[in-house]
């Protein structure tokens, strides 16, 4: 039986989640899995949620909580702690999506071997305007100098690794759906009078939001037919209230979103609306797959891997706000039958490309793969 190590920070509990609990039931006679859970204070998952999960599902389990913000030279003595922590367990393997930005993985040769370490990278090349962005980039370019094996989530991330790394040890699965709890059938959209578009997640310049609020002045000269909710946490929302001109078409909730808010924000909505100007993959699609909830994005590679065109969502011209226009009056000109019909392809789509089974099985090659 190989023991294996799961790292796994706050913002990448629901990757990790549905794997470890899939691994820890169909391979234990294979696999010992410990779990170690690092809380950053986000709010996202409350420890004692954890605990009764990891208890039901019987997962041997570690939960540790990191309070510094993230270039806090103090974080190191954090680092430090897990670093030996792990060293005590004595892994076989260590599946690390933690990463330890941006210090603990200059440490990690003085207590453990670094082939040991599969390294998540969910983010070949870092996001548009993202947050410590340049300390980002710096210590993602040191994990995948340094270390051996990877797991990447996306075939383009993929190639755009191969290019910069060649000879490294990788393998490629997408992320799961992303489920945060049954929507209630009476509260599910079931006719399009009115078309609900929603835009959910924390609101961030790469995201294109100002291009979705371009597109709805424009459409809300011509349609009065449609409704759309913008609904996610934002450091500077005064600089895209400015830009609507149409308000009585916009919802905005302006704040963190709960996890027991999410179901019923996409039951009220038929299509989500990703108007993004980078992508490398995307959860909140994939929350949106989870309800079945067609998806209209930019032409980027991380969308067209999951969306076909005009068949089960749409896709337009990056930074096009006119073809943005185009597509959204697709979607609100398309008749029940036409929609629903959408939707079925959809589900066709996720039951063919998205399984737990067949995604965890791709961790299960690759850990056996490695000696």
């Amino acid at each position: 039986m190989k023991k294996i190590v799961f790292l796994t920070s706050e913002d990448l509990l629901d990757v990790d989640l549905p794997v470890v609990k899939e691994l820890n039931l169909t391979y234990k006679k294979e696999y010992l899995i410990i779990w170690i859970i690092i809380l950053k204070g986000y709010g996202w998952y409350k420890k004692e949620e954890l605990t009764s999960f990891c208890t039901q599902n019987h997962i041997e389990y570690l939960i540790f909580e990191q309070h510094r913000k993230l270039k806090n030279p103090l974080n190191i003595f954090f680092h430090l702690h897990i670093l030996k922590t792990v060293k005590k367990l004595r892994p076989q393997l260590i599946y690390d999506s933690y990463l330890g930005v941006p210090y603990m993985h200059f440490f990690t040769g003085f207590f453990l071997k670094r082939k040991l370490f599969v390294m998540a990278i969910h983010d070949v090349e870092q996001h548009y305007k993202m947050k410590n962005k340049a300390v980002r980039t710096f210590y993602y370019s040191f994990l995948m100098r340094t270390y051996l094996n990877f797991h990447i989530f996306s075939p383009h991330q993929l190639k755009i690794f191969n290019l910069h790394y060649p000879g490294k040890k990788t393998f490629c699965s997408p992320l799961f759906l992303k489920d945060f709890g049954p929507i209630s059938p009476a509260n599910r959209l079931r006719h399009k009078k009115m078309t609900h578009f929603l835009f959910f997640g924390i609101i961030r310049p790469n995201k294109g939001l100002d291009l979705l609020i371009e597109a709805v002045n424009i459409l809300g000269e011509k349609y009065t037919d449609f409704q759309v909710v913008i609904a996610g946490k934002c450091d500077n929302w005064s600089a895209y209230e400015e830009l609507i001109k149409q308000p009585d078409r916009f919802t905005c909730i302006i704040r963190n979103i709960e996890q027991a808010e999410i179901p019923e924000l996409f039951a009220q909505a038929h299509y989500l609306v990703l108007p993004y100007r980078d992508v490398t993959q995307s959860g909140v699609l994939l929350t949106a797959y989870n309800y079945h909830i067609p998806v209209i994005a930019t032409a980027l590679e991380g969308f067209t891997e999951y969306i076909k065109h005009a068949e089960n969502g749409f896709l337009f011209e990056n930074g096009n706000v006119n073809d943005l226009v185009t597509q959204m009056e697709n979607a609100i000109n398309l008749k029940d039958d036409e929609y629903q019909i959408s939707v079925e392809k959809l589900k066709c789509h996720i039951a063919k490309e998205i399984s737990i089974e067949g995604i965890s099985k791709k961790y299960v090659d690759f850990f056996d793969d490695l000696k």
